[in-house]
């Protein structure tokens, strides 16, 4: 039977224009899937180029294939939604024409959002490929981890997505059934933010735990340039010149016009205020440079207050007498001190959304994705529900990682308080002490661990021993 007069389990919307370049490739490595019960819908948006010819030959050659030209430029956003609503499949992704997708990648997401009811998205770890396919040189160093908010509430889920710069996962695979609920064709900067942000809203993300998307990195776009791309042929619509901020409060006003509890919309704002101040310091750096200018710079509170300003219009008039983030900007001098108190006492309330059940766990995956200063405080948290020597040992390491060697050695001191023996957290004291040039206090802790195991860095704790010794040698002779 032709596979094209079944009714496809998924179905993958390309949306292209002028795309020759790399359609071809992106087309096979599609069409390879193994797992091969899907349609391609290919909505060209009256590219100039090859883009028709090699479409028509891939659709005469596979049925799956449904190539679609617009007869006019209908801007990207527009064509994003075209191929979704022309879907038939129980589950849909997008594809773009320059990336390339393993071959196992429907299958793999498949098998986690079967596992996962609860589960609206699935995506995969990503490589990033520059113009010729190859490891981007730059992309491939930053350590990227895709979503996965499996066991999260909503608030936590709409913290990943604040926390970072970049939003790979709209190209995973979603239930259609969640994807019809959400808003498509936005011409905005940061549309397909705010489609990640309403499928947050209804439910969880799962995600593969294998980089099964090669995602090319062409040239860097300025908002100017996505604004062309966003716009029909005929549009007149100039490009924003405050992308991120509007992208900010845009975000927030989804969230307010979500089924989400008041008590919860009010925490989220809160977690805005902070994360954006404190955390994603790239975001709040872009806001910074599109409200006052390249040359400012801002304290915290200072930048707090800005951020509220422009976050405010997001919240219903009628719920701002409510609001005590709304009142605390109304402190005076210290209203941006007084913001950010208020933040944090509601992110900190014991029966608010965002304290998760199990501190330790979430601890150790905010540590995994490099997010050591959130990391400290759920080990801390994790503490004062059992202090261990394994837990004192892991709050160190994050504070060392935010570059606190201070409380890095005061952790590791306790933690040998509760378990002289133990040999990680001799190990890592005498290191961290050995790299502070404290050489005396160093060997102590290098030979415990030294006489102890054997392990891979064996030689390495050997080699240390031997310059703390001739340091030694040569200030005592000194």
């Amino acid at each position: 039977m032709n596979i094209s007069s079944i009714q496809p389990l998924v179905s993958i919307g390309m949306p292209i224009y002028n795309a020759e370049k790399y359609l071809n490739e992106a087309l096979q490595a599609l069409l390879a899937q193994d797992y091969t019960d899907f349609e391609l819908i290919i909505s060209d948006n009256g590219s100039q180029d090859r883009t028709e010819e090699i479409c028509r030959e891939f659709q005469k050659q596979d049925a799956r294939v449904r190539y679609i030209r617009q007869p006019e430029n209908l801007g990207a956003p527009a064509n994003f939604e075209f191929v979704a609503r022309q879907a038939k499949g129980e589950f849909f992704m997008w594809a773009a024409h320059d990336d390339l997708f393993h071959p196992s990648y429907i299958r793999k997401c498949l098998r986690e959002l079967m596992a996962h009811p609860d589960a609206v998205l699935c995506c995969t770890e990503i490589e990033f490929i520059d113009v010729d396919g190859l490891p981007h040189p730059e992309w491939s160093s930053k350590g990227y981890k895709n979503f996965e908010t499996l066991g999260m509430t909503s608030a936590q889920r709409i913290h990943e997505l604040i926390s970072r710069m970049h939003w790979f996962a709209i190209y995973g695979l979603i239930r259609k059934e969640a994807l019809q609920k959400v808003t498509l064709g936005l011409s905005v900067y940061g549309a397909d933010v705010i489609i990640l942000e309403e499928l947050m809203l209804l439910g969880e993300f799962a995600k593969v735990h294998e980089p099964l998307l090669s995602y090319r990195i062409l040239k860097s776009k300025t908002a100017e340039d996505y604004q062309i791309d966003f716009n029909a042929a005929d549009s007149t619509q100039s490009a924003t010149k405050t992308p991120y901020t509007e992208m900010a409060a845009a975000l927030l006003k989804t969230v307010y016009d979500s089924h989400l509890p008041a008590e919860q919309k009010t925490e989220v704002f809160a977690d805005f205020v902070v994360t954006l101040t404190r955390y994603n310091m790239s975001w709040r750096n872009e806001i910074t440079k599109e409200m006052l200018g390249e040359d400012v710079h801002l304290d915290d509170s200072a930048f707090a207050h800005l951020l509220a300003t422009v976050l405010s219009r997001s919240v219903p008039l009628d719920t701002m007498k409510n609001n005590p983030l709304i009142r605390a900007m109304s402190h005076g001098p210290n209203a941006g001190s007084e913001l950010l108190k208020v933040a944090d006492d509601l992110l900190a309330r014991p029966d608010g959304s965002f304290r998760p059940a199990d501190s330790y766990k979430e601890a150790v995956r905010l540590f995994d994705v490099q997010r050591f200063e959130e990391a400290s405080t759920f080990f801390a948290d994790a503490l004062k529900q059992e202090e261990t020597c394994e837990r004192w040992c892991d709050w160190a390491t994050a504070r060392l990682a935010c570059n606190n060697a201070t409380d890095g050695e005061r952790g590791l001191r306790r933690a040998l308080v509760s378990h002289p023996s133990n040999n990680l957290a001799n190990l890592k004291l005498g290191v961290l002490l050995a790299s502070l040039g404290r050489c005396a206090e160093a060997l102590p802790y290098l030979e415990h661990y030294a006489t102890r195991t054997n392990g891979p860095d064996h030689a390495e704790v050997m080699e240390m021993m031997g310059v703390c010794q001739s340091q030694l040698a040569v200030t005592q002779s000194s």
